[in-house]
């Protein structure tokens, strides 16, 4: 049976649609919602602007990533399938950081929603109501640095795998983090 499009996946491909031949700071909601046969108004019922949108793209593909994290995954496996997204659809994701930059920009919004999905995880993990200071500022400095390299190494095109990327991103794991990411 064919599995029918949710109006958040058509707004979605949508997007990537038309990030093919334009800027995506460039494109308006009008332009998305008309692509798709939809509406501004209907956008605004889903997202709160293209920068969530483009986020909600990448956020679903590195939800899934985190599914088997400490069950099969390993961190470094997590961090080397989110380095693949980028890759699965390279011409998307390199208009989404060239283009969609400041304050709401696509980076700030998936790096945000990586550090709450981090942050969950431990807690859950390890059952704990609240982190400490050290351990919330380790995992947003973390995953600030994380995103950064990862901007770089996509848009410069540095002769590294994913996977000898993960590896760096381990190394460099603050000490405070690694029991509770590593010793799984």
């Amino acid at each position: 049976m064919i599995a029918r499009q949710s109006t958040k996946e058509l707004l979605a491909e949508s997007l990537k649609e038309l990030s093919q031949f334009k800027a995506v700071d460039k494109i308006t909601i009008k332009e998305l919602t008309k692509n798709c046969g939809l509406t501004p108004p209907t956008f605004y019922n889903h997202f709160r602007d293209k920068y969530e949108l483009m986020a909600w793209i990448y956020n679903q593909k590195v939800e899934a990533a985190m599914k088997n994290f400490g069950v099969t995954n390993s961190f470094e496996d997590v961090i080397c399938k989110c380095m693949e997204i980028v890759l699965e659809d390279e011409n998307f994701y390199t208009n989404l950081l060239k283009n969609a930059v400041g304050q709401n920009s696509f980076r700030y919004a998936t790096n945000d929603y990586a550090i709450k999905l981090l942050e969950d995880w431990i807690k859950a993990r390890y059952n704990f109501d609240e982190l400490t200071p050290e351990i919330y500022f380790c995992i947003k400095f973390y995953m600030r640095a994380a995103s950064e390299f990862i901007k770089d190494w996509a848009l410069s095109r540095w002769d590294c795998s994913p996977r000898e990327m993960a590896k760096f991103f381990v190394e460099a794991m603050p000490e405070p983090l690694k029991p509770l990411l590593l010793q799984i």
